[in-house]
């Protein structure tokens, strides 16, 4: 009897010692600013905003509108305990490397104070608004821009952002619109050779509203993982044709990022595409900046309604009241997310 018993615990806990190995072999993780979340654990997420930001060229006026993280934070911390209270787990921040306003220390000090999941990129802006000028003289005087894009996006995922030990969750790339220019084509190779070499996820920025197909095409053309790539900005165009060519395109996902922000008419685009059918292709965010760096301008130029309380308390009745399922918001605001983080 006791070789019995020896017997049957030694299968049980082989068994279960083997149902862990095998949980453990399909888990995945996301990084966070505060280091790696199994992807079950993002819950709804924001996929596209920001908690500062400006264009390149703002430090230059640093003397007379110094940075102030404390403010930021402070400023901060009133939307982000909003958002939190009407359900919101995770805050996704695709700023860029040449631009201002990714600030990893602030993210983290604000994941402490929140609880939030806070998921930083690494990546650089569209040629037009970026800093430029640095690369290309590089690669005037011979040096491999890719290659150094390449080894700062991979650094920055598997290192560290500069000396602060936070780590990249995702990729960034940025293109003008209708065409995508040379140089930035050079930054997408980059960005897809360090996305796939550590396997992260991809998001983008479209320019204008035209620009998605050629993003699309170029993707396919560096064999990028399309289960892994969101193709931003969406709110850029009314024309749901646009949308619709997209999302003939198997797996990419498209981002409506810039909901109450672009045209209320895309809002409109959104919700017919979900009731079509496309809820598990879609991201809705906002693209808010919580604050502008640099001297202040008159805030009467963008839409009174752009705040990152808008898709719970305006979007989501709104779709709701015309047919939009509870089913369909979890696959866009949970879901999505979540397999967009692991290509599955």
């Amino acid at each position: 009897m006791k070789s019995l018993k020896r017997i049957l615990s030694i299968t049980l806990f082989v068994s279960v010692a083997a149902f862990w190995a095998l949980t453990a072999a399909f888990a995945a993780d996301v990084m966070t600013v505060l280091g790696p979340v199994p992807v079950d654990k993002l819950g709804f997420t924001l996929m596209h905003e920001h908690l500062a930001f400006a264009y390149p060229g703002w430090s230059a006026d640093e003397s007379v509108a110094p940075y102030d993280r404390k403010a930021i934070e402070q400023k901060s911390l009133k939307f982000l305990n909003e958002i939190k209270e009407l359900g919101v787990k995770t805050w996704v921040e695709p700023a860029m490397n040449d631009v201002g306003g990714r600030d990893p220390i602030l993210m983290k000090n604000l994941a402490k104070k929140t609880g939030l999941n806070m998921i930083v990129a690494t990546g650089m802006y569209w040629e037009g608004e970026g800093t430029t000028r640095y690369y290309k003289w590089n690669q005037a005087i011979g040096r491999n821009i890719e290659d150094d894009f390449y080894e700062l996006f991979k650094r920055e995922l598997t290192v560290g952002i500069g000396k602060t030990g936070v780590k990249a969750g995702l990729v960034k790339l940025a293109s003008g619109d209708p065409a995508i220019s040379d140089y930035e084509k050079i930054v997408f190779k980059a960005g897809v050779r360090a996305a796939k070499d550590v396997g992260v996820s991809i998001t983008t920025h479209c320019q204008g509203g035209t620009v998605g197909l050629a993003q699309q095409d170029l993707f396919l053309s560096l064999g990028a993982n399309p289960k892994r790539i969101i193709i931003g900005h969406q709110n850029n165009s009314i024309d749901i044709n646009y949308h619709l060519a997209q999302l003939q395109r198997p797996d990419f996902y498209i981002g409506f990022d810039r909901t109450s922000l672009n045209d209320p008419k895309a809002e409109d685009c959104l919700i017919e595409l979900i009731k079509r059918g496309y809820a598990n292709r879609l991201t809705v965010s906002h693209d808010y900046v919580g604050t502008w760096l640099g001297r202040p301008f008159n805030m009467k130029a963008l839409p009174a309604t752009w705040y990152p309380t808008y898709i719970h308390k305006v979007f989501i009745p709104k779709a709701k009241a015309a047919g939009v399922t509870d089913e369909q918001l979890n696959t866009i605001f949970v879901e999505n997310p979540r397999r967009f983080f692991t290509g599955e």
